[in-house]
This record gives C-alpha cells, structure tokens and sequence, in this order.
C-alpha cells in the first residue's frame, strides 16, 4: 500500500513553523540585548555627557585662573579621563592630565572637529562653566577610546520610517525565504522523506507485506536496519507458521483417519457381536473382544499423546523429581521394549563405561520421552540391523547415544523429527502413532534442562544424543 505523499510536506510545515517561531524570539530578545548593551557603560555610574556636566561644579577660579579641585581630580581619575579648558578664544588656560599632542590652541573648525571626532585616542566630550562675575570658559573631558566612542550617522529623516519598519520587514522576509529553501532541501529531504518511508515500511509490516527492505543509509540507518530485521524475522515465521499449518492439517487428517480406522472396527465387531441371528462360538467372542480391545488401546494412546502435548505446550506440567540410578533404570526399559512380540527379533545392545549414574529426575515422565525415542529405533529398523545404547558421564552431564547402521532418515525430514505434527509415515504402514512421540519426547528432555540433537544419513544409520543434567 502507497503512503500519503503529503507526509513529509507536513514535517516540513511543522519544522518550518517552528524555525519561524525561533527566529522571531530569537531576533525579539537580540533587539533588546542589543537595546541593552549599547545603554551600558560599565565605567560610568551616569553617561558621558552627564558625566562632563557634573565636572563643572569642580571647576573653580585662584587668581582668576581656573583650576579643578582635589575632589574633581579624584572623579577623572577614578574614571581615566583627563580635562582641557579653554577660553573665549580657545586657548588652553588649566589641564589635568591632557595626552601629549593635544592642542593648545585651536580654531573654531578645529574645536568642532576635536569634538565631533576622536582625537589622540580620546573620546572628547565638552562642557561650560558660568563663575559668579559671569565669566565663562569651556572645557573638554577626554575619555580613553576603550571606554567611550563615538560614532556619527547621518541620515536622511524621511527615510526613518522605511529604515525601521521595510528594512525590518526585509530583513526577516529574507530569513524566512532561507529558512523555507532549507527546510525543503535539509529537512524535508534528509529528515522528512525517510521518516516518511519509515512509517511507509511500518504500514507495509502492519498489512502483512515482509518481503520489501529498505536502503540501511541516513541518518535513520539504525532505523532501516532493525526494520529490515523485523521483516526478515517476521518473513521467516510467517513462512514457518504456513509449514506448521499444513503439517498440522497433514497430521489432522492422518489422526482422522487414524481415529476412524480402529472405530470402524470397533463398529462393525460391535455390530457383529449384538445381532442376535447368529450364534458366536466362544474362540470367535474372544478374537473380536481383542480386535476391540486393542483397537481401544491405540484410541487411548491417540488421545494421551495430544492432551500431553498440549500440557508440555502450555507449562502446565510439573516436575517429580527423585534419585535414580540412570543405567540400571535404562537398561530396564531396553528390556521392557525388546521383550514386546513386536520388537523381540530386534538387535539392540546397552553400554556404559560406569556401573552407576545417579540423576534427578520425573521417572514417569522421562520414561515416556526415552520409551518414544528407542522405540522408533526399534519400529523403523528391522532384525538386520544393530541398535547400540550407550550411556557416558562428563563433568555435570551425562550424555546417552542412541545409534544404529539402520536405512537412516531422508534429508528433507531430518529438520523436523521433533517438531508437533511431524509423521515420516502413516498408520498405513508399520508405524502407528500420533505422530507427537518425537516431539514429546524433546519437550520433556527440555523440561528437564537437557537437550536432543539427531545426525542421520540415508543407507548408513541414525545417531540420537541426549545430553541430561546429572
């Protein structure tokens, strides 16, 4: 299914809202920094114009020359300043502190310029001073250029009003067409459209669709990459489920027939042995009681087998675990099994290096497992051939090999000897039986912290180990 096209359109919308948003804060705070930081003067406690009018109040006259008082020097070097006064014609009648090559004398064109401009690297600022008989005299208070500079702009005041509100309304159109060619080429592309596809890959995933991967690259590459590998592990389980399916509807139709096999006998002998026409010699009764007998067994057997293996399934069985000598406990099951009608023509044979292993274990329950696993080695092998079963003790384990020189398992069934469902054969042959005893048999092995592993080739034999806790 084809996503939405219009997905990564609105992650870029939603980005290039935010990066608007951003900008707008961000310009709005740096105008009133920028407000802040052209009002601050760190040196002065007030600013420099008002500053050089407060120094005339220490100006004052001795003999008719000006001079400024102890306190007033104190001011102006307190803020690294120096002062310079001059006369009606500008000539230089008191300094404190004045740089070297300050003038002395200067014209009017040269006190406007000194004022409006740096000079000597000094910020001038000028000031009068009115003493009582009316004289006046002006003053210059010079301040180092690291301090206090000036800067002179000129400016057409018709034009303050598109300076402030169209250059401004410029500036942030200009912003805003950067910010949207970025969010379409950066974003919408390296961060929108893989987004995209990733949600497209997760709607494919939903609706069952594991078989499209996608290019493990960008900056989502560890995205890609586990996705790919939630496809390719879904893909294998779906594939798995569909084996497990047919199997188990393989299997239902042979327990069917299985299940309806023994019933029409148990029907007809039924049928037989109520009709009252016919008068039954007792060796007759006897032989169709057995027949329908039997035929039960094998009913019960089927019935057992499937609630076990639903129990093994669903964890709720429980372990009785006791103490047992592992090879005498063996042995005696070869024996049960090998002295069978069915079975007594097989050659099968027990060793073991140690006279005695002891184990934990569910007797019952491990009887059953090891009773499933020798007799199909018994059923699918006939009296030419060998069974050999070993018993071996390493460490913590104890590892028991169950191997013979028997026709083998064909390659194709090998995989799947212990799974649910699995029958190599039908009751139409020699084999009868659910066709869950291998797969019990694992199961209870498993439920024990043991394991199975089977090695089989076609003409040459089959090996089963079992490897057990001790």
């Amino acid at each position: 299914m084809k996503s939405k096209p219009s997905n990564y359109i609105k992650f870029t919308s939603i980005f290039t809202k935010s990066a608007i948003l951003l900008f707008t804060i961000v310009f709005l705070i740096d105008m009133i920094l920028m407000m802040i930081i052209t009002n601050y003067r760190p040196t002065l406690t007030q600013n420099p114009v008002q500053f050089t009018n407060s120094i005339s109040k220490y100006i004052e006259l001795t003999n008719s020359k000006p001079y400024i008082n102890k306190e007033g020097k104190e001011v102006l070097q307190k803020q690294g300043a120096w002062l310079q006064i001059v006369d009606d014609k500008l000539i230089e009648v008191y300094d404190y502190k004045k740089p070297k090559n300050v003038p002395t004398k200067y014209s009017p064109i040269q006190f406007i310029h000194v004022y409006k401009y740096d000079t000597v690297n000094s910020t001038l600022f000028i000031g009068e001073k009115t003493f009582d008989d009316g004289r006046k005299l002006s003053y210059f208070v010079g301040f180092p250029i690291s301090k206090i500079a000036k800067y002179n702009v000129e400016y057409n005041p018709h034009n303050i009003r598109w300076i402030i509100g169209g250059g401004i309304l410029l500036i942030l159109a200009v912003n805003l067409i950067v910010i949207l060619i970025f969010g379409y080429a950066h974003f919408a592309r390296k961060v929108g459209k893989p987004l995209e596809k990733v949600l497209g890959h997760i709607e494919r995933l939903s609706n069952g669709n594991y078989e499209e991967y996608e290019d493990e690259k960008g900056i989502y590459k560890y995205v890609f990459k586990n996705l790919n590998t939630l496809s390719k592990i879904l893909m294998e389980n779906k594939i798995k489920k569909k084996k497990m399916d047919k199997l188990r509807d393989e299997w239902i139709a042979s327990i069917s027939h299985d299940m309806k096999t023994p019933l029409s006998s148990i029907k007809g002998f039924a049928e037989i042995l109520k009709d009252d026409s016919y008068e039954f010699e007792k060796d007759e009764i006897k032989e169709y009681t057995n027949i329908i007998y039997e035929k039960s067994l094998y009913m019960e057997e089927l019935i057992s087998d499937l609630n076990f293996s639903y129990k093994l399934r669903n964890n709720c069985v429980a372990l009785k675990r006791e103490s047992i000598n592992f090879n005498e406990w063996l042995k005696e099951i070869i024996y049960e099994l090998h002295s069978t009608p069915e079975f007594k023509d097989r050659n099968i044979s027990f060793y073991s290096d140690y006279e005695a292993i002891t184990v934990n274990i569910d007797e019952l329950m491990m009887k059953r497992a090891f009773t499933n696993l020798i007799t199909n080695f018994l059923m699918y092998n006939d009296n030419k051939s060998n069974i050999q079963v070993k018993v071996d003790k390493k460490d913590d384990f104890i590892k028991i090999v169950i191997r013979d020189n028997g026709k083998g398992i064909a390659e194709k069934d090998i995989d799947h000897i212990f799974e649910r469902y699995y029958r190599g054969t039908n009751t139409t042959s020699n084999s009868k039986g659910s066709g869950l005893g291998m797969a019990i048999a694992n199961d209870i092995i498993k439920l024990h912290g043991g394991f199975c592993k089977i090695e089989s080739k076609e003409g040459i034999g089959t090996t089963l180990m079992v490897t057990l806790c001790d």
